[in-house]
C-alpha cells in the first residue's frame, strides 16, 4: 500500500474516532435549551456532522483539487 494512502486512511480513522467521541451520549446530553425555536441539540448535531463531512472530504481529496486546477488552466502552445 502506498505511503500516501496509508496516511490518508490514518487521518480518516482519526476523524472517525473523533466522530464517535463527539456523538457519544454524555457529550450530547450537555446541550439543552433552544436557539430560536430549534433545540440546541439539533443545531449541534447537524453542525458537527457537517463539519466532519467537510473534514473527511478535505482529507480524502487533497491532491485532486490541484489536478482539476491544472486541467482548467490554459496551456501554452
Amino acid at each position: 500500500m502506498p505511503k500516501a494512502l496509508q496516511k490518508t486512511l490514518l487521518k480518516l480513522g482519526i476523524a472517525g474516532c473523533v466522530a464517535l467521541i463527539a456523538f457519544n451520549f454524555p457529550l450530547l446530553s450537555l446541550y439543552r435549551g433552544h436557539i430560536g425555536a430549534v433545540p440546541t441539540l439539533y443545531v449541534i448535531l447537524f453542525g458537527v456532522w457537517l463539519l466532519l463531512i467537510l473534514v473527511a472530504r478535505k482529507i480524502a481529496e487533497p491532491a485532486s483539487a490541484s489536478v482539476f486546477r491544472r486541467q482548467s488552466e490554459p496551456s501554452e502552445s
